[in-house]
């Protein structure tokens, strides 16, 4: 009578069987990642065309609307789906020929016409890894695909979810640096906007192995930001400093959203008086029942 995490190839046969889908925005947003460590991260993502450049060569829309079957889309921000986004955003369009541009204004050019990017000396191949999830795998491909076309290498790495989540000192290829973009959806402190992932404290090292910035950004303005609005305690005031946040991330492309990625939920016809919600999914639990 009740299904979660339901698989997006599976929906279209659920709902002709007369199961009801629900969805549950409960703050996750699936995305990439960057590695901006200047030393363990690949150094073409260390600069701001080469990370837009890849914004703008990945066709999102084509994307959710394959492979998502069009019941999700693209965030354009981290907080997409909370009351903490800026509505003035717009997720990165489809422009693989904006993409070239920047590529080529950034000096990464395919000197030796093998159909890769090089700079200095320095292939553009980025180690590109995920969990196992069937439509992170095919994310991958399409992502590979579409980042030659513009003359940027991807290796795929995949891994399974108790390696890849693993921690620093666990070898986690996230948190030790390993991969030069990875993937994934997560939320901190949902409905709460505040998150410390994007603190320069936080980044994982043998001292403090237990850092949650696995990305290694550390920027001092957008540290002043988040400090800025954990103080707050009025709603409008937080509100507009977190649409400063979400602004700088995105116009830095530190993250970059690939789809909305709600809580799903099968409900059969048996069951009625069902309510879901994406802070507490059960919340009216004691008033479900089942049809005579």
């Amino acid at each position: 009578d009740l299904g979660t995490f339901i698989a997006y190839p599976d929906i279209p046969q659920l709902e002709e069987a007369g199961v009801a889908i629900y969805w549950s925005f409960s703050g996750y947003n699936e995305g990439f990642y960057f590695n901006l460590d200047p030393e363990l991260g690949h150094p073409a993502l260390q600069e701001l065309n080469v990370r837009k450049a890849i914004a703008y060569a990945l066709d999102r829309f084509s994307l959710t609307e394959d492979l998502l079957l069009g019941k999700t889309q693209p965030p354009a921000t981290y907080w997409d789906n909370t009351p903490f986004v800026d509505p003035a955003l717009e997720p990165y369009p489809y422009d693989p020929a904006e993409a070239n541009r920047l590529l080529d204004e950034a000096g990464w050019i395919d000197t030796n016409a093998d159909g890769t990017r090089d700079k200095d000396g320095v292939e553009l191949v980025l180690r590109y890894g995920t969990t196992e999830r069937e439509i992170r795998q095919d994310t991958q491909a399409i992502a590979q695909q579409q980042l030659a076309e513009v003359g940027i290498g991807v290796e795929l790495l995949t891994y399974s979810s108790d390696l890849y989540f693993s921690g620093y000192a666990e070898g986690g290829p996230c948190a030790t640096g390993d991969l030069d973009i990875f993937q994934y959806s997560t939320v901190v402190s949902f409905p709460d906007p505040d998150t410390s992932e994007w603190y320069c404290a936080e980044i994982p090292t043998d001292d403090y192995p237990a850092g949650i910035n696995w990305q290694r950004v550390c920027d001092p303005v957008l540290e002043a930001l988040f400090e800025q609005e954990i103080t707050q305690v009025d709603f409008d005031e937080r509100q507009q400093t977190f649409y400063e946040i979400s602004r700088y991330i995105y116009d830095n492309v530190y993250w970059l959203g690939l789809w909305w990625d709600p809580d799903s939920f099968a409900v059969s016809s048996r069951l009625v008086n069902v309510k879901i919600s994406g802070v507490t999914p059960f919340f009216n639990i004691a008033e479900w029942d089942i049809a005579p």
